[in-house]
């Protein structure tokens, strides 16, 4: 009798974890961005000039020139939407291995952003080996940028080095976005001294002045939100493009339960109550959405949509998800800067009824 009762709880203990890891539902810890100390001024800055030439092609070469040069190259963009610094994303997503955006500002193009593989990002191309890009690029711990009179340098820790390079050219600057997995490129930010001061995506010091942070009114921080939602679901699939893996289509019931919960986070966090949130199979089935499988990634304090990609990207349970062939379809809800994506898998039959 005995024996049976430990075979009996044996096969209960075997069966819960059965349960836990074949779970139809992965839902994520909050990665959040991390954290760069706030700028620091300093008197003894001085600029610091590796008298290396930009790049003669590509799509680096347009930083600085009129909006009208680029137009005549690549289109009228697919969306042209509004940016929390100031600037308009021009979007290019009909082909996600030519993806990319134009940061426009005044008329003149101040970044390009690509992780489309098809993409000229010339010296750089997407899915190259970092061992390559040390081969033929300087690469440095501090980068110092002028702009006006005021002098900005960014230091670079252990984690950027393996994830988020910066390389400086004769007045444009390179972001390139690691694969920490597989130590390829991932995507680069072509930008101009201005935007990479504002964006602030190092540890800073400066000498002279600091340029004051953008603060949008909440009707145009709304359209920022919905903006970035947008090119979540952009970059998801160029991401997924990039493995091999099929596109996701937009899920509108999902994008609001996503949304939802992103205002939750926020004032979870800020608020001086404990506020416990659903969680993802709840929020689901309140909403009477049917799903085979669900997953959901969600993210706090990075300043646009390409940053919070990268980031998922490059944690580990994250990156399954983001990845992950069980889904079909997704929505994203970002608020300021909390974000949130929710993953399913639908049958036909059940989209269609939704």
């Amino acid at each position: 009798m005995k024996d049976l009762l430990r075979i009996m709880i044996f096969l209960s203990i075997i069966l819960l974890v059965f349960f836990y890891f074949d779970s139809p539902i992965s839902e994520n810890e909050t990665l959040e961005a991390p954290e760069t100390v706030d700028p620091l001024p300093a008197q003894d800055l001085i600029e610091k000039s590796l008298d290396v030439e930009r790049p003669a092609e590509g799509i680096s070469t347009y930083i600085g020139k009129p909006a009208k040069i680029w137009i005549a190259d690549y289109g009228q963009p697919d969306r042209i939407e509004p940016s929390a610094f100031g600037y308009e994303w021009w979007v290019y997503n009909s082909s996600y291995s030519r993806y990319v955006m134009a940061g426009v500002k005044k008329g003149e193009i101040i970044q390009v952003y690509t992780a489309g593989t098809a993409t000229d990002a010339s010296p750089f191309q997407i899915g190259q080996s970092l061992d390559q890009i040390y081969r033929f690029t300087i690469i440095e711990n501090e980068v110092t940028v002028k702009y006006g009179s005021s002098i900005y340098t960014f230091s670079l820790r252990a984690e950027d080095i393996n994830k988020q390079l910066l390389v400086s050219f004769d007045g444009v600057y390179a972001q390139l976005y690691l694969d920490e997995e597989t130590k390829t490129l991932q995507a680069v930010r072509f930008t101009d001294a201005e935007t990479l001061i504002r964006h602030r995506p190092y540890d800073l010091m400066y000498s002279g002045d600091l340029l004051p942070e953008v603060n949008p009114s909440s009707s145009l921080q709304k359209s920022i939100d919905e903006a970035n939602a947008k090119q979540v679901i952009d970059l998801t699939n160029v991401y997924r493009l990039h493995k091999q893996r099929k596109p996701l289509v937009e899920n509108r019931a999902a994008t609001m339960i996503a949304k939802t919960h992103s205002q939750a986070i926020a004032k979870q966090q800020f608020s001086s109550e404990e506020i416990e949130l659903p969680n993802l199979e709840k929020r689901l089935t309140d909403a009477q959405v049917v799903y085979k499988e669900a997953g959901e990634n969600t993210a706090t304090q990075y300043f646009d949509a390409a940053e919070t990609v990268h980031g998922w990207s490059n944690s580990s349970d994250h990156r399954d998800t983001l990845l992950s062939d069980r889904f079909n379809q997704t929505g994203v809800g970002v608020f300021g800067k909390f974000y949130t994506q929710i993953f399913l898998h639908q049958e036909p039959t059940d989209a269609k009824s939704q």
